[in-house]
C-alpha cells in the first residue's frame, strides 16, 4: 500500500508532502528523492550531459524541447505493441484478456502508488494525480517495450540480420538506438523502478511476491549488456540498476571530502621510472559503458585497466557521478575514479601517452583537446569521494623513483608543451569571443580596424606634438 494511503492524511494539507517522504524512507522498493535535479555546480562544465536529446522520460523534461516531442507518438505505438505481447501470452495460456481492461488495471495500479512516485521525485512532480499516472503509464510502457525490442534487436544482429522494425524511428539505425540508450541513463530522465515492476506484473502476471520478481531487472541487464545484479531488487530506477551492475556495492568504502589525490601526471610518473601498463581490458559492451576500477601499483609498476571512451561515456559517467553525489549512503567509486584520471592527465601529452600504452581507447571521435577537457571537469563541483585510490596515490606521490639527469628533459619538454597548450587554449577562446561578439559582420570588422587605426594616429600625433613643443 502507498505511504500516503497508510498515513490516511489529507492530500491538500501542507504537511502531506513531508508525511509522504517519511513513508518511503524505509521502503524496501523505493528511495525517496532518488530522481532529483542535478545541482548547478555539477551541471556547469557540460549542461547538455544532463538533458535528453531524443526522448524524455518522467516529468522533468516533458515538452521542454521541440525535438523531444517527436518521440511522443512512437511512445503510444510502443504501448500498443506491449499490450499485444501481453494479450498474446494470455491467449497462449488460455486466459481471456482484453486491451482496454488491461490498460485500466495498469492505470489503477499506478494510482495506488502515486504517493510513492511523488516521493521518488522528492515532491517535485507537481502534476495532478491522474496526469502523473498517465505519464508514468505511457513512459513505463515505452521503457518496457524498448527493453524487449532491444533484446530482440541484439539477437537479430547476432544472426546477421539488420534488426529493423517497420515504422520504428528508434531502431532505424544503431546510432539512434545508442542515442536513446544514452538518454535513458540520465539522472533527471527516469521513472521509479517500482513503476516498471508493477506494470510488468499486471501485463505478465506470475505467482511470486513482488519482492522476489526480478524479471524486469534481469531483462534490462541482458538487453543493455551489463552483468546481472544480485540481488536484483532495490534499484530506484534504470540508472541506479546499471550503477549497481558496474559498482560492487559489497566493496563500499567510507566517503570523505573530495580532493585530487594524485599529484603527478602520467608523463611525470614515467620520468621518475614508473612503468605504466594496461592492467586488463574492460569488458566489451556495444550498448553501454563498463568501467574496470582495479588500479594497482606495486614494485614500480602502475597497472590501469583499459578505458574505452565511446560517444556515451562522458554522459553516462557524469550522470553516475551526479547519482553518487546525491546519495549519502552510496559509495563514490566513479567520483574517485574520475579524480584519479584528473590527476593522471594534465595535458594532451598525457592522453597521447596513455593512448600509445593502450590504457585509453578513444572510440568517441573526440579530439584529444576535448578529452582533456572532459577529464579535467568530470569531477568539478563534487563534494564527496571514497578511499578507493588513496593508497595507490600515496605511493605514487611519495618521493621515490629514478632521479637521473636523462629524465629532466622529459619533464621540461612536458612542462613547455603544457604551457603552450594553455596559451593556445586561451588564445582560441579570446579569438572566438572577439569574432562572435565584437566582429560578427564585415562592417563591424571595418569599424574595429578603423578604430584601431584612429587610435594609432592619435597616439602618433600626441607623440610628435609633444616632441615638437620641446
Amino acid at each position: 500500500m502507498a505511504p500516503g494511503r497508510e498515513l490516511n492524511v489529507d492530500p491538500t494539507s501542507w504537511i502531506f508532502p513531508i508525511q509522504v517522504l517519511l513513508g518511503t524512507v524505509r521502503h524496501g522498493e523505493v528511495e525517496a528523492c532518488s530522481i532529483s535535479k542535478v545541482p548547478d555546480k555539477l551541471r556547469k562544465p557540460n549542461k547538455d550531459a544532463y538533458v535528453p536529446q531524443v526522448v524524455s522520460i518522467g516529468p522533468y523534461h516533458k515538452g521542454s524541447q521541440n525535438d523531444l516531442l517527436m518521440m511522443e507518438q512512437p511512445k503510444w505505438n510502443y504501448m500498443l505493441s506491449l499490450l499485444g505481447r501481453s494479450l498474446f501470452q494470455a491467449e497462449q495460456e488460455g486466459k481471456i484478456k482484453d486491451g482496454p481492461s488491461t490498460v485500466k488495471e495498469c492505470g489503477e495500479t499506478i494510482l495506488e502508488i502515486e504517493y510513492i512516485v511523488r516521493a521518488s521525485y522528492g515532491g517535485n512532480a507537481l502534476s495532478e494525480p491522474h496526469e502523473l499516472a498517465k505519464l508514468m503509464l505511457l513512459d513505463g510502457f515505452f521503457l518496457l517495450e524498448f527493453i524487449h525490442r532491444l533484446h530482440e534487436y541484439k539477437e537479430s544482429l547476432k544472426a546477421g540480420e539488420n534488426g529493423e522494425y517497420d515504422d520504428d524511428p528508434v531502431f532505424e539505425s544503431l546510432d539512434k538506438v545508442l542515442s536513446v540508450l544514452s538518454d535513458l541513463l540520465l539522472l533527471e530522465n527516469q521513472v521509479p523502478f517500482i513503476v516498471l515492476k508493477k506494470l510488468y506484473r499486471k501485463l505478465f502476471p506470475v505467482p511470486v511476491p513482488v519482492e522476489q520478481d526480478h524479471r524486469v531487472a534481469t531483462l534490462a541487464m541482458e538487453a543493455l549488456g551489463y552483468p546481472s545484479v544480485v540481488p536484483t531488487s532495490g534499484a530506484a530506477h534504470l540508472l541506479h540498476l546499471v550503477y549497481l551492475s558496474i559498482v560492487n556495492q559489497e566493496d563500499r568504502k567510507k566517503t570523505r571530502r573530495a580532493n585530487k589525490e594524485l599529484k603527478r601526471c602520467a608523463t611525470r610518473l614515467r620520468a621518475r621510472g614508473v612503468t605504466i601498463r594496461p592492467g586488463g581490458r574492460s569488458n566489451m559492451n556495444q550498448f553501454g559503458d563498463i568501467f574496470n576500477f582495479e588500479i594497482n601499483f606495486d614494485k614500480g609498476v602502475l597497472e590501469i585497466p583499459q578505458l574505452r571512451i565511446k560517444k556515451s561515456t562522458e554522459v553516462t559517467w557524469r550522470n553516475m557521478i551526479a547519482w553518487e553525489q546525491s546519495r549519502i549512503v552510496t559509495s563514490c567509486k566513479l567520483t574517485s575514479y574520475a579524480l584519479f584520471f584528473q590527476g593522471l592527465i594534465c595535458c594532451t601529452h598525457d592522453i597521447e601517452l596513455l593512448e600509445r600504452l593502450g590504457i585509453i581507447v578513444n572510440e568517441s571521435g573526440k579530439r584529444n583537446e576535448d578529452l582533456l577537457k572532459m577529464f579535467q571537469t568530470l569531477s568539478e563541483g563534487v563534494d564527496q569521494m571514497d578511499w578507493s585510490y588513496s593508497d595507490v596515490c600515496g605511493k605514487l606521490n611519495s618521493d621515490t623513483g629514478t632521479r637521473s639527469l636523462t629524465k629532466w628533459p622529459i619533464v621540461t619538454w612536458h612542462q613547455c608543451r603544457r604551457i603552450i597548450a594553455i596559451i593556445v587554449y586561451y588564445w582560441k577562446n579570446w579569438y572566438s569571443i572577439l569574432i562572435k561578439e565584437h566582429i560578427p559582420t564585415v562592417w563591424k570588422l571595418i569599424g574595429v580596424l578603423a578604430a584601431v587605426a584612429l587610435l594609432g594616429l592619435t597616439i602618433a600625433q600626441t607623440y610628435y606634438s609633444a616632441k615638437s613643443s620641446n
